[in-house]
């Protein structure tokens, strides 16, 4: 349901006040509804307002005005013309968005707690009091152009749209959310407004507020800043569409070498409790990798590269959808097989086994999803903006483990089946017309040091533990780090197959026994090769550790390996290189990838492993494997309520001393460029042009000039105060995105910046953006101007901190790269310490003439 879609004190006595559990729900005598939900874990506040409007109050002569609006909200107010509370925010670490959608539109702020108040004042503001210059709609109306093109050339979204086509013929539903461009190209500012007026009232609003605040506080300043008289919201009703009576089809044709595939039937809306029961056949179905769609039709039958099934339940109505891409050739059998695999749930139900896994995996899901400010927030407000209450909330869980299989099996009965779909499919344009538990040794280890809760430890074995003992939950992260990552292939690629096919059998579990006890623990287990390091990211619970360690042992010292998962997963990646091609900016992305450190690790892009996967043995992987896992280059970092003997026990005996060499960076070698070097690529018809310029920069070993880098890529090209997003986005009007990216690695790093711009500008927008480059290396930035940078920097360094994950993971990487464990007060010290000056210097050592260069036109 809600997971699916995919962001107190009143003074007056006639106000309304609910508890449920650690949040309170309030209204407002204006009408609006509050909800605060304290979490005092972290220094973090999540402000989220939810309009109770979207494309579904638009008509055909205004659709994507509530989309159009959105972006024109952040274009100042009375008191803050535009930009300001951009620079504001920004200045203070803030991640600001906002997103519209059929039944609402929703603005949120994450930012560090201490700056609540000025958050709200200016989240208030930007809702009550848009100004909406002349000047700034029309810049905008060029970037929402540029979306709406962008969209054009999306596979998946040609897709989607197509399957939205024909389940809604009459219902607003039917409408898009972006709208056309005949329609944002014409629609007059007095239209924008009239809608704004219509809807934009407290009373129409429900405001969230999570994380480190005091609720009578809260309560109170929301209250004072969104102080406006009630005023009696507009409410619609629109009639339902009634279930298919026949299949209906639309296939489409496009610029894509892969088949894409959605199939849609009529669900239910949110208050339905019918959506419980398809929520749990949509997990078994497809909603992981011990799923029928995947364990049957991907991994036994190969007739897909990636498939999963979901139910969506909105205000008036649902879709229950299932997704798969595919190789073309495939198209037949993977529709029969899809329509044969529901029919034989209709028939034969669904096993105490696959019921009792479905139900385990949505509570875990939903319990590991509301972990962040963020995600409760938008769970929170995506049911009460639609269902006009929390209940949902409070009882998903409990309604989820109530579900029994004989419902399940009514619901598919009732609500899916051939004759009720609508099959929507986007093949390749070359084929229109054609048819179609162990015991546990004990090990000591080496307390070394200890600050901020975190622990470090040498294990007996030579690895180094890292422990933060969070008991705020019961969820724990751990993160395996094995130093050397690509360096240390033969044969690029080694270290990605390595990754993708270590959960794909061991000798003590199948495949499938894998995927089945993952899913029915709710255990994450994700290893993954990069440049620098192997890593294994793992997600369970305090009462799932033990579990966990032996899956753990079991893929680090036992996987098989097997041909046929090689295989699969070979063509799998490949299909997958291929795949992203169909999005220009990816394309561009890996062309300036593949020459940027050309011929060496740091350049091994997709278009280099496109070339080396096919040539990768088994042999070779094991080779790999038994290499990369020594314990003597292993760092782990724990984060979560465990037991530091236990982990250092269980770690001891997992990671082995395989007899391979200490991994010392400083071996290794990169290529240093020495001439410019542009690559170019057209693409017939293309709508919108992409640019990738960038130069090769330090990595993480020099850190003044890593942190430096940091501010100045926060100052060129971080959100929507850099100087990319206000000269060539809101002064030009050059771009719908744009920006750029600071990537340091052990060796050396990456400084660039991107534009996606209609192509008869990509040459002045490469003159723009060298412009700013250029202001580096000349002009000293201003001191406010650092300020807010270096405070936007911390605070979204604080904000990516949040979860148990986040914080298991960054900490194994600070100490890998050499920084320490204890790095994050030196980082924000470091940062404090960057002056102007630095920035110059920084600047003119390495933006110099030899440019590398991507584009795609």
């Amino acid at each position: 349901m809600v997971r699916r879609i995919l962001i107190l004190l009143c003074l007056l006595v006639f106000s309304i006040s609910v508890y449920a559990g650690e949040y309170t729900v309030q209204k407002l005598p204006n009408g609006q509804t509050v909800v605060v939900y304290p979490i005092k874990d972290n220094p973090i506040v999540t402000i989220d307002t939810w309009i109770k409007t979207g494309s579904i109050n638009e008509t055909d002569e205004n659709n994507g005005v509530a989309h159009f609006l959105e972006h024109l909200f952040f274009k100042g107010t009375k008191t803050h013309p535009t930009g300001d509370m951009d620079r504001i925010l920004e200045s203070k670490g803030a991640v600001v968005n906002a997103a519209t959608s059929k039944d609402f539109t929703h603005y949120y702020i994450t930012i560090p707690s201490e700056y609540f108040d000025t958050a709200m004042e200016l989240h208030s503001d930007m809702l009550l009091h848009p100004q909406i210059p002349r000047k700034e709609l029309e810049k905008e109306r060029k970037v929402v152009l540029e979306e709406i093109a962008k969209d054009g050339n999306t596979p998946s979204k040609k897709v989607y749209d197509n399957l939205n086509d024909m389940m809604y013929t009459k219902h607003p539903y039917k409408r898009k959310v972006i709208g056309s461009a005949d329609i944002i190209g014409t629609i007059r500012r007095e239209e924008i407004l009239d809608y704004f007026n219509n809807y934009y009232a407290p009373s129409n609003m429900v405001t969230l507020v999570v994380g480190d605040v005091d609720t009578e506080k809260a309560i109170a300043k929301i209250q004072q800043s969104f102080n406006q008289e009630y005023k009696k919201p507009v409410k619609k009703t629109f009639r339902k569409e009634g279930q298919l009576q026949t299949q209906k089809r639309k296939i489409d044709y496009t610029d894509t070498e892969y088949g894409y595939m959605m199939i849609g039937f009529r669900g239910v809306d949110i208050n339905n409790n019918e959506t419980y029961a398809l929520d749990v056949l949509s997990e078994i179905l497809g909603g992981g990798k011990s799923s029928r769609l995947y364990r049957d039709i991907k991994e036994q039958k190969g007739l897909t590269f990636s498939i999963s099934a979901s139910n969506g339940s909105y205000r008036d109505d649902g879709i229950f959808y299932i997704s798969a891409n595919f190789t073309p050739s495939s198209l037949d059998k993977l529709e029969k097989a899809i329509f044969e695999e529901i029919a034989n749930i209709q028939k034969y139900g669904v096993t105490d086994e696959e019921l009792n896994r479905a139900k385990n995996m949505l509570v875990q899901d939903t319990y590991y999803s509301r972990e962040s400010t963020s995600n409760i927030s938008s769970e929170l407000g995506y049911i009460m903006t639609l269902s006009n209450s929390s209940i949902i909330y409070d009882t998903y869980v409990d309604n989820i483990k109530k579900v029994t299989a004989q419902e399940v099996v009514n619901a598919a009965r009732k609500f899916l089946g051939t004759n009720k779909s609508a099959v929507s499919i986007v093949l390749p344009k070359s084929m229109e017309g054609v048819s179609q538990t162990k015991e546990t040794k004990t090990h000591s280890a080496t307390k070394i040091s200890e600050h901020n809760g975190t622990v470090k430890y040498q294990i007996d074995n030579g690895s180094t533990l890292l422990i933060n003992q969070n008991k705020n939950n019961d969820i724990i992260a751990i993160s395996v780090i094995a130093k050397g990552g690509e360096f240390l292939e033969k044969i690029p690629g080694e270290g990605t197959l390595t990754a993708a096919t270590m959960l794909k059998g061991t000798k003590k579990f199948s495949a499938q026994e894998l995927a089945q006890i993952l899913d029915e623990n709710g255990i994450i287990i994700e290893p993954g090769c990069s440049e620098d390091y192997f890593v294994i990211n793992v997600q369970t619970t305090t009462a799932q550790i033990d579990k966990t360690m032996e899956i753990l042992d079991e893929i680090i010292n036992h996987s098989t390996f097997d041909d046929y998962e090689i295989e699969k997963k070979r063509s799998e990646l490949l299909n997958k290189i291929k795949q992203r091609r169909d999005v220009p900016m990816n394309i561009a992305l890996e062309n300036f990838q593949t020459i940027i450190f050309e011929n060496s690790v740091y350049s091994h892009s997709n278009k280099i492993l496109e070339k080396t996967l096919p040539t990768v043995q088994k042999d070779d992987i094991l080779k790999y494997y038994n290499k990369i896992l020594d314990s003597k280059n292993v760092i782990i970092s724990v984060n979560g309520n465990v037991d530091p003997q236990k982990m250092i026990s269980e770690f001891g005996s997992i990671l082995k001393n395989k007899n391979n060499p200490a991994v010392n960076y400083s071996n290794f070698r990169i290529t240093k460029a020495s001439a410019p070097k542009t690559v170019s690529q057209n693409i017939k018809d293309l709508q919108t042009a992409w640019l990738f310029l960038g130069w090769q920069t330090a990595g993480v070993q020099n850190k003044k000039d890593f942190v430096t880098l940091k501010v100045m890529n926060t100052i060129l090209g971080s959100g929507m105060s850099s100087r990319l997003f206000r000269n060539l986005r809101e002064q030009d009007g050059l771009a719908y995105q744009l920006g750029s990216s600071y990537s340091p690695k052990m060796l050396g790093g990456s400084f660039f910046a991107y534009i996606g711009t209609n192509p008869e500008t990509l040459d002045y927008s490469r003159k723009k953006i060298l412009h700013e480059i250029d202001r580096f290396k000349m002009e000293f930035v201003s001191d406010t101007e650092l300020k807010d940078a270096k405070d936007r920097l911390k605070g979204s360094f604080v904000i990516a901190m949040e979860t148990n994950s986040e914080k298991a993971s960054n900490i194994g990487l600070f100490e890998t790269y050499g920084f320490g464990y204890d790095f994050l007060n030196e980082y924000v010290k470091m940062i404090d310490q960057v002056t102007a000056s630095d920035i110059i210097s920084v600047a003119n050592k390495y933006f110099n003439n030899i440019i590398i260069q991507s584009e795609v036109k």
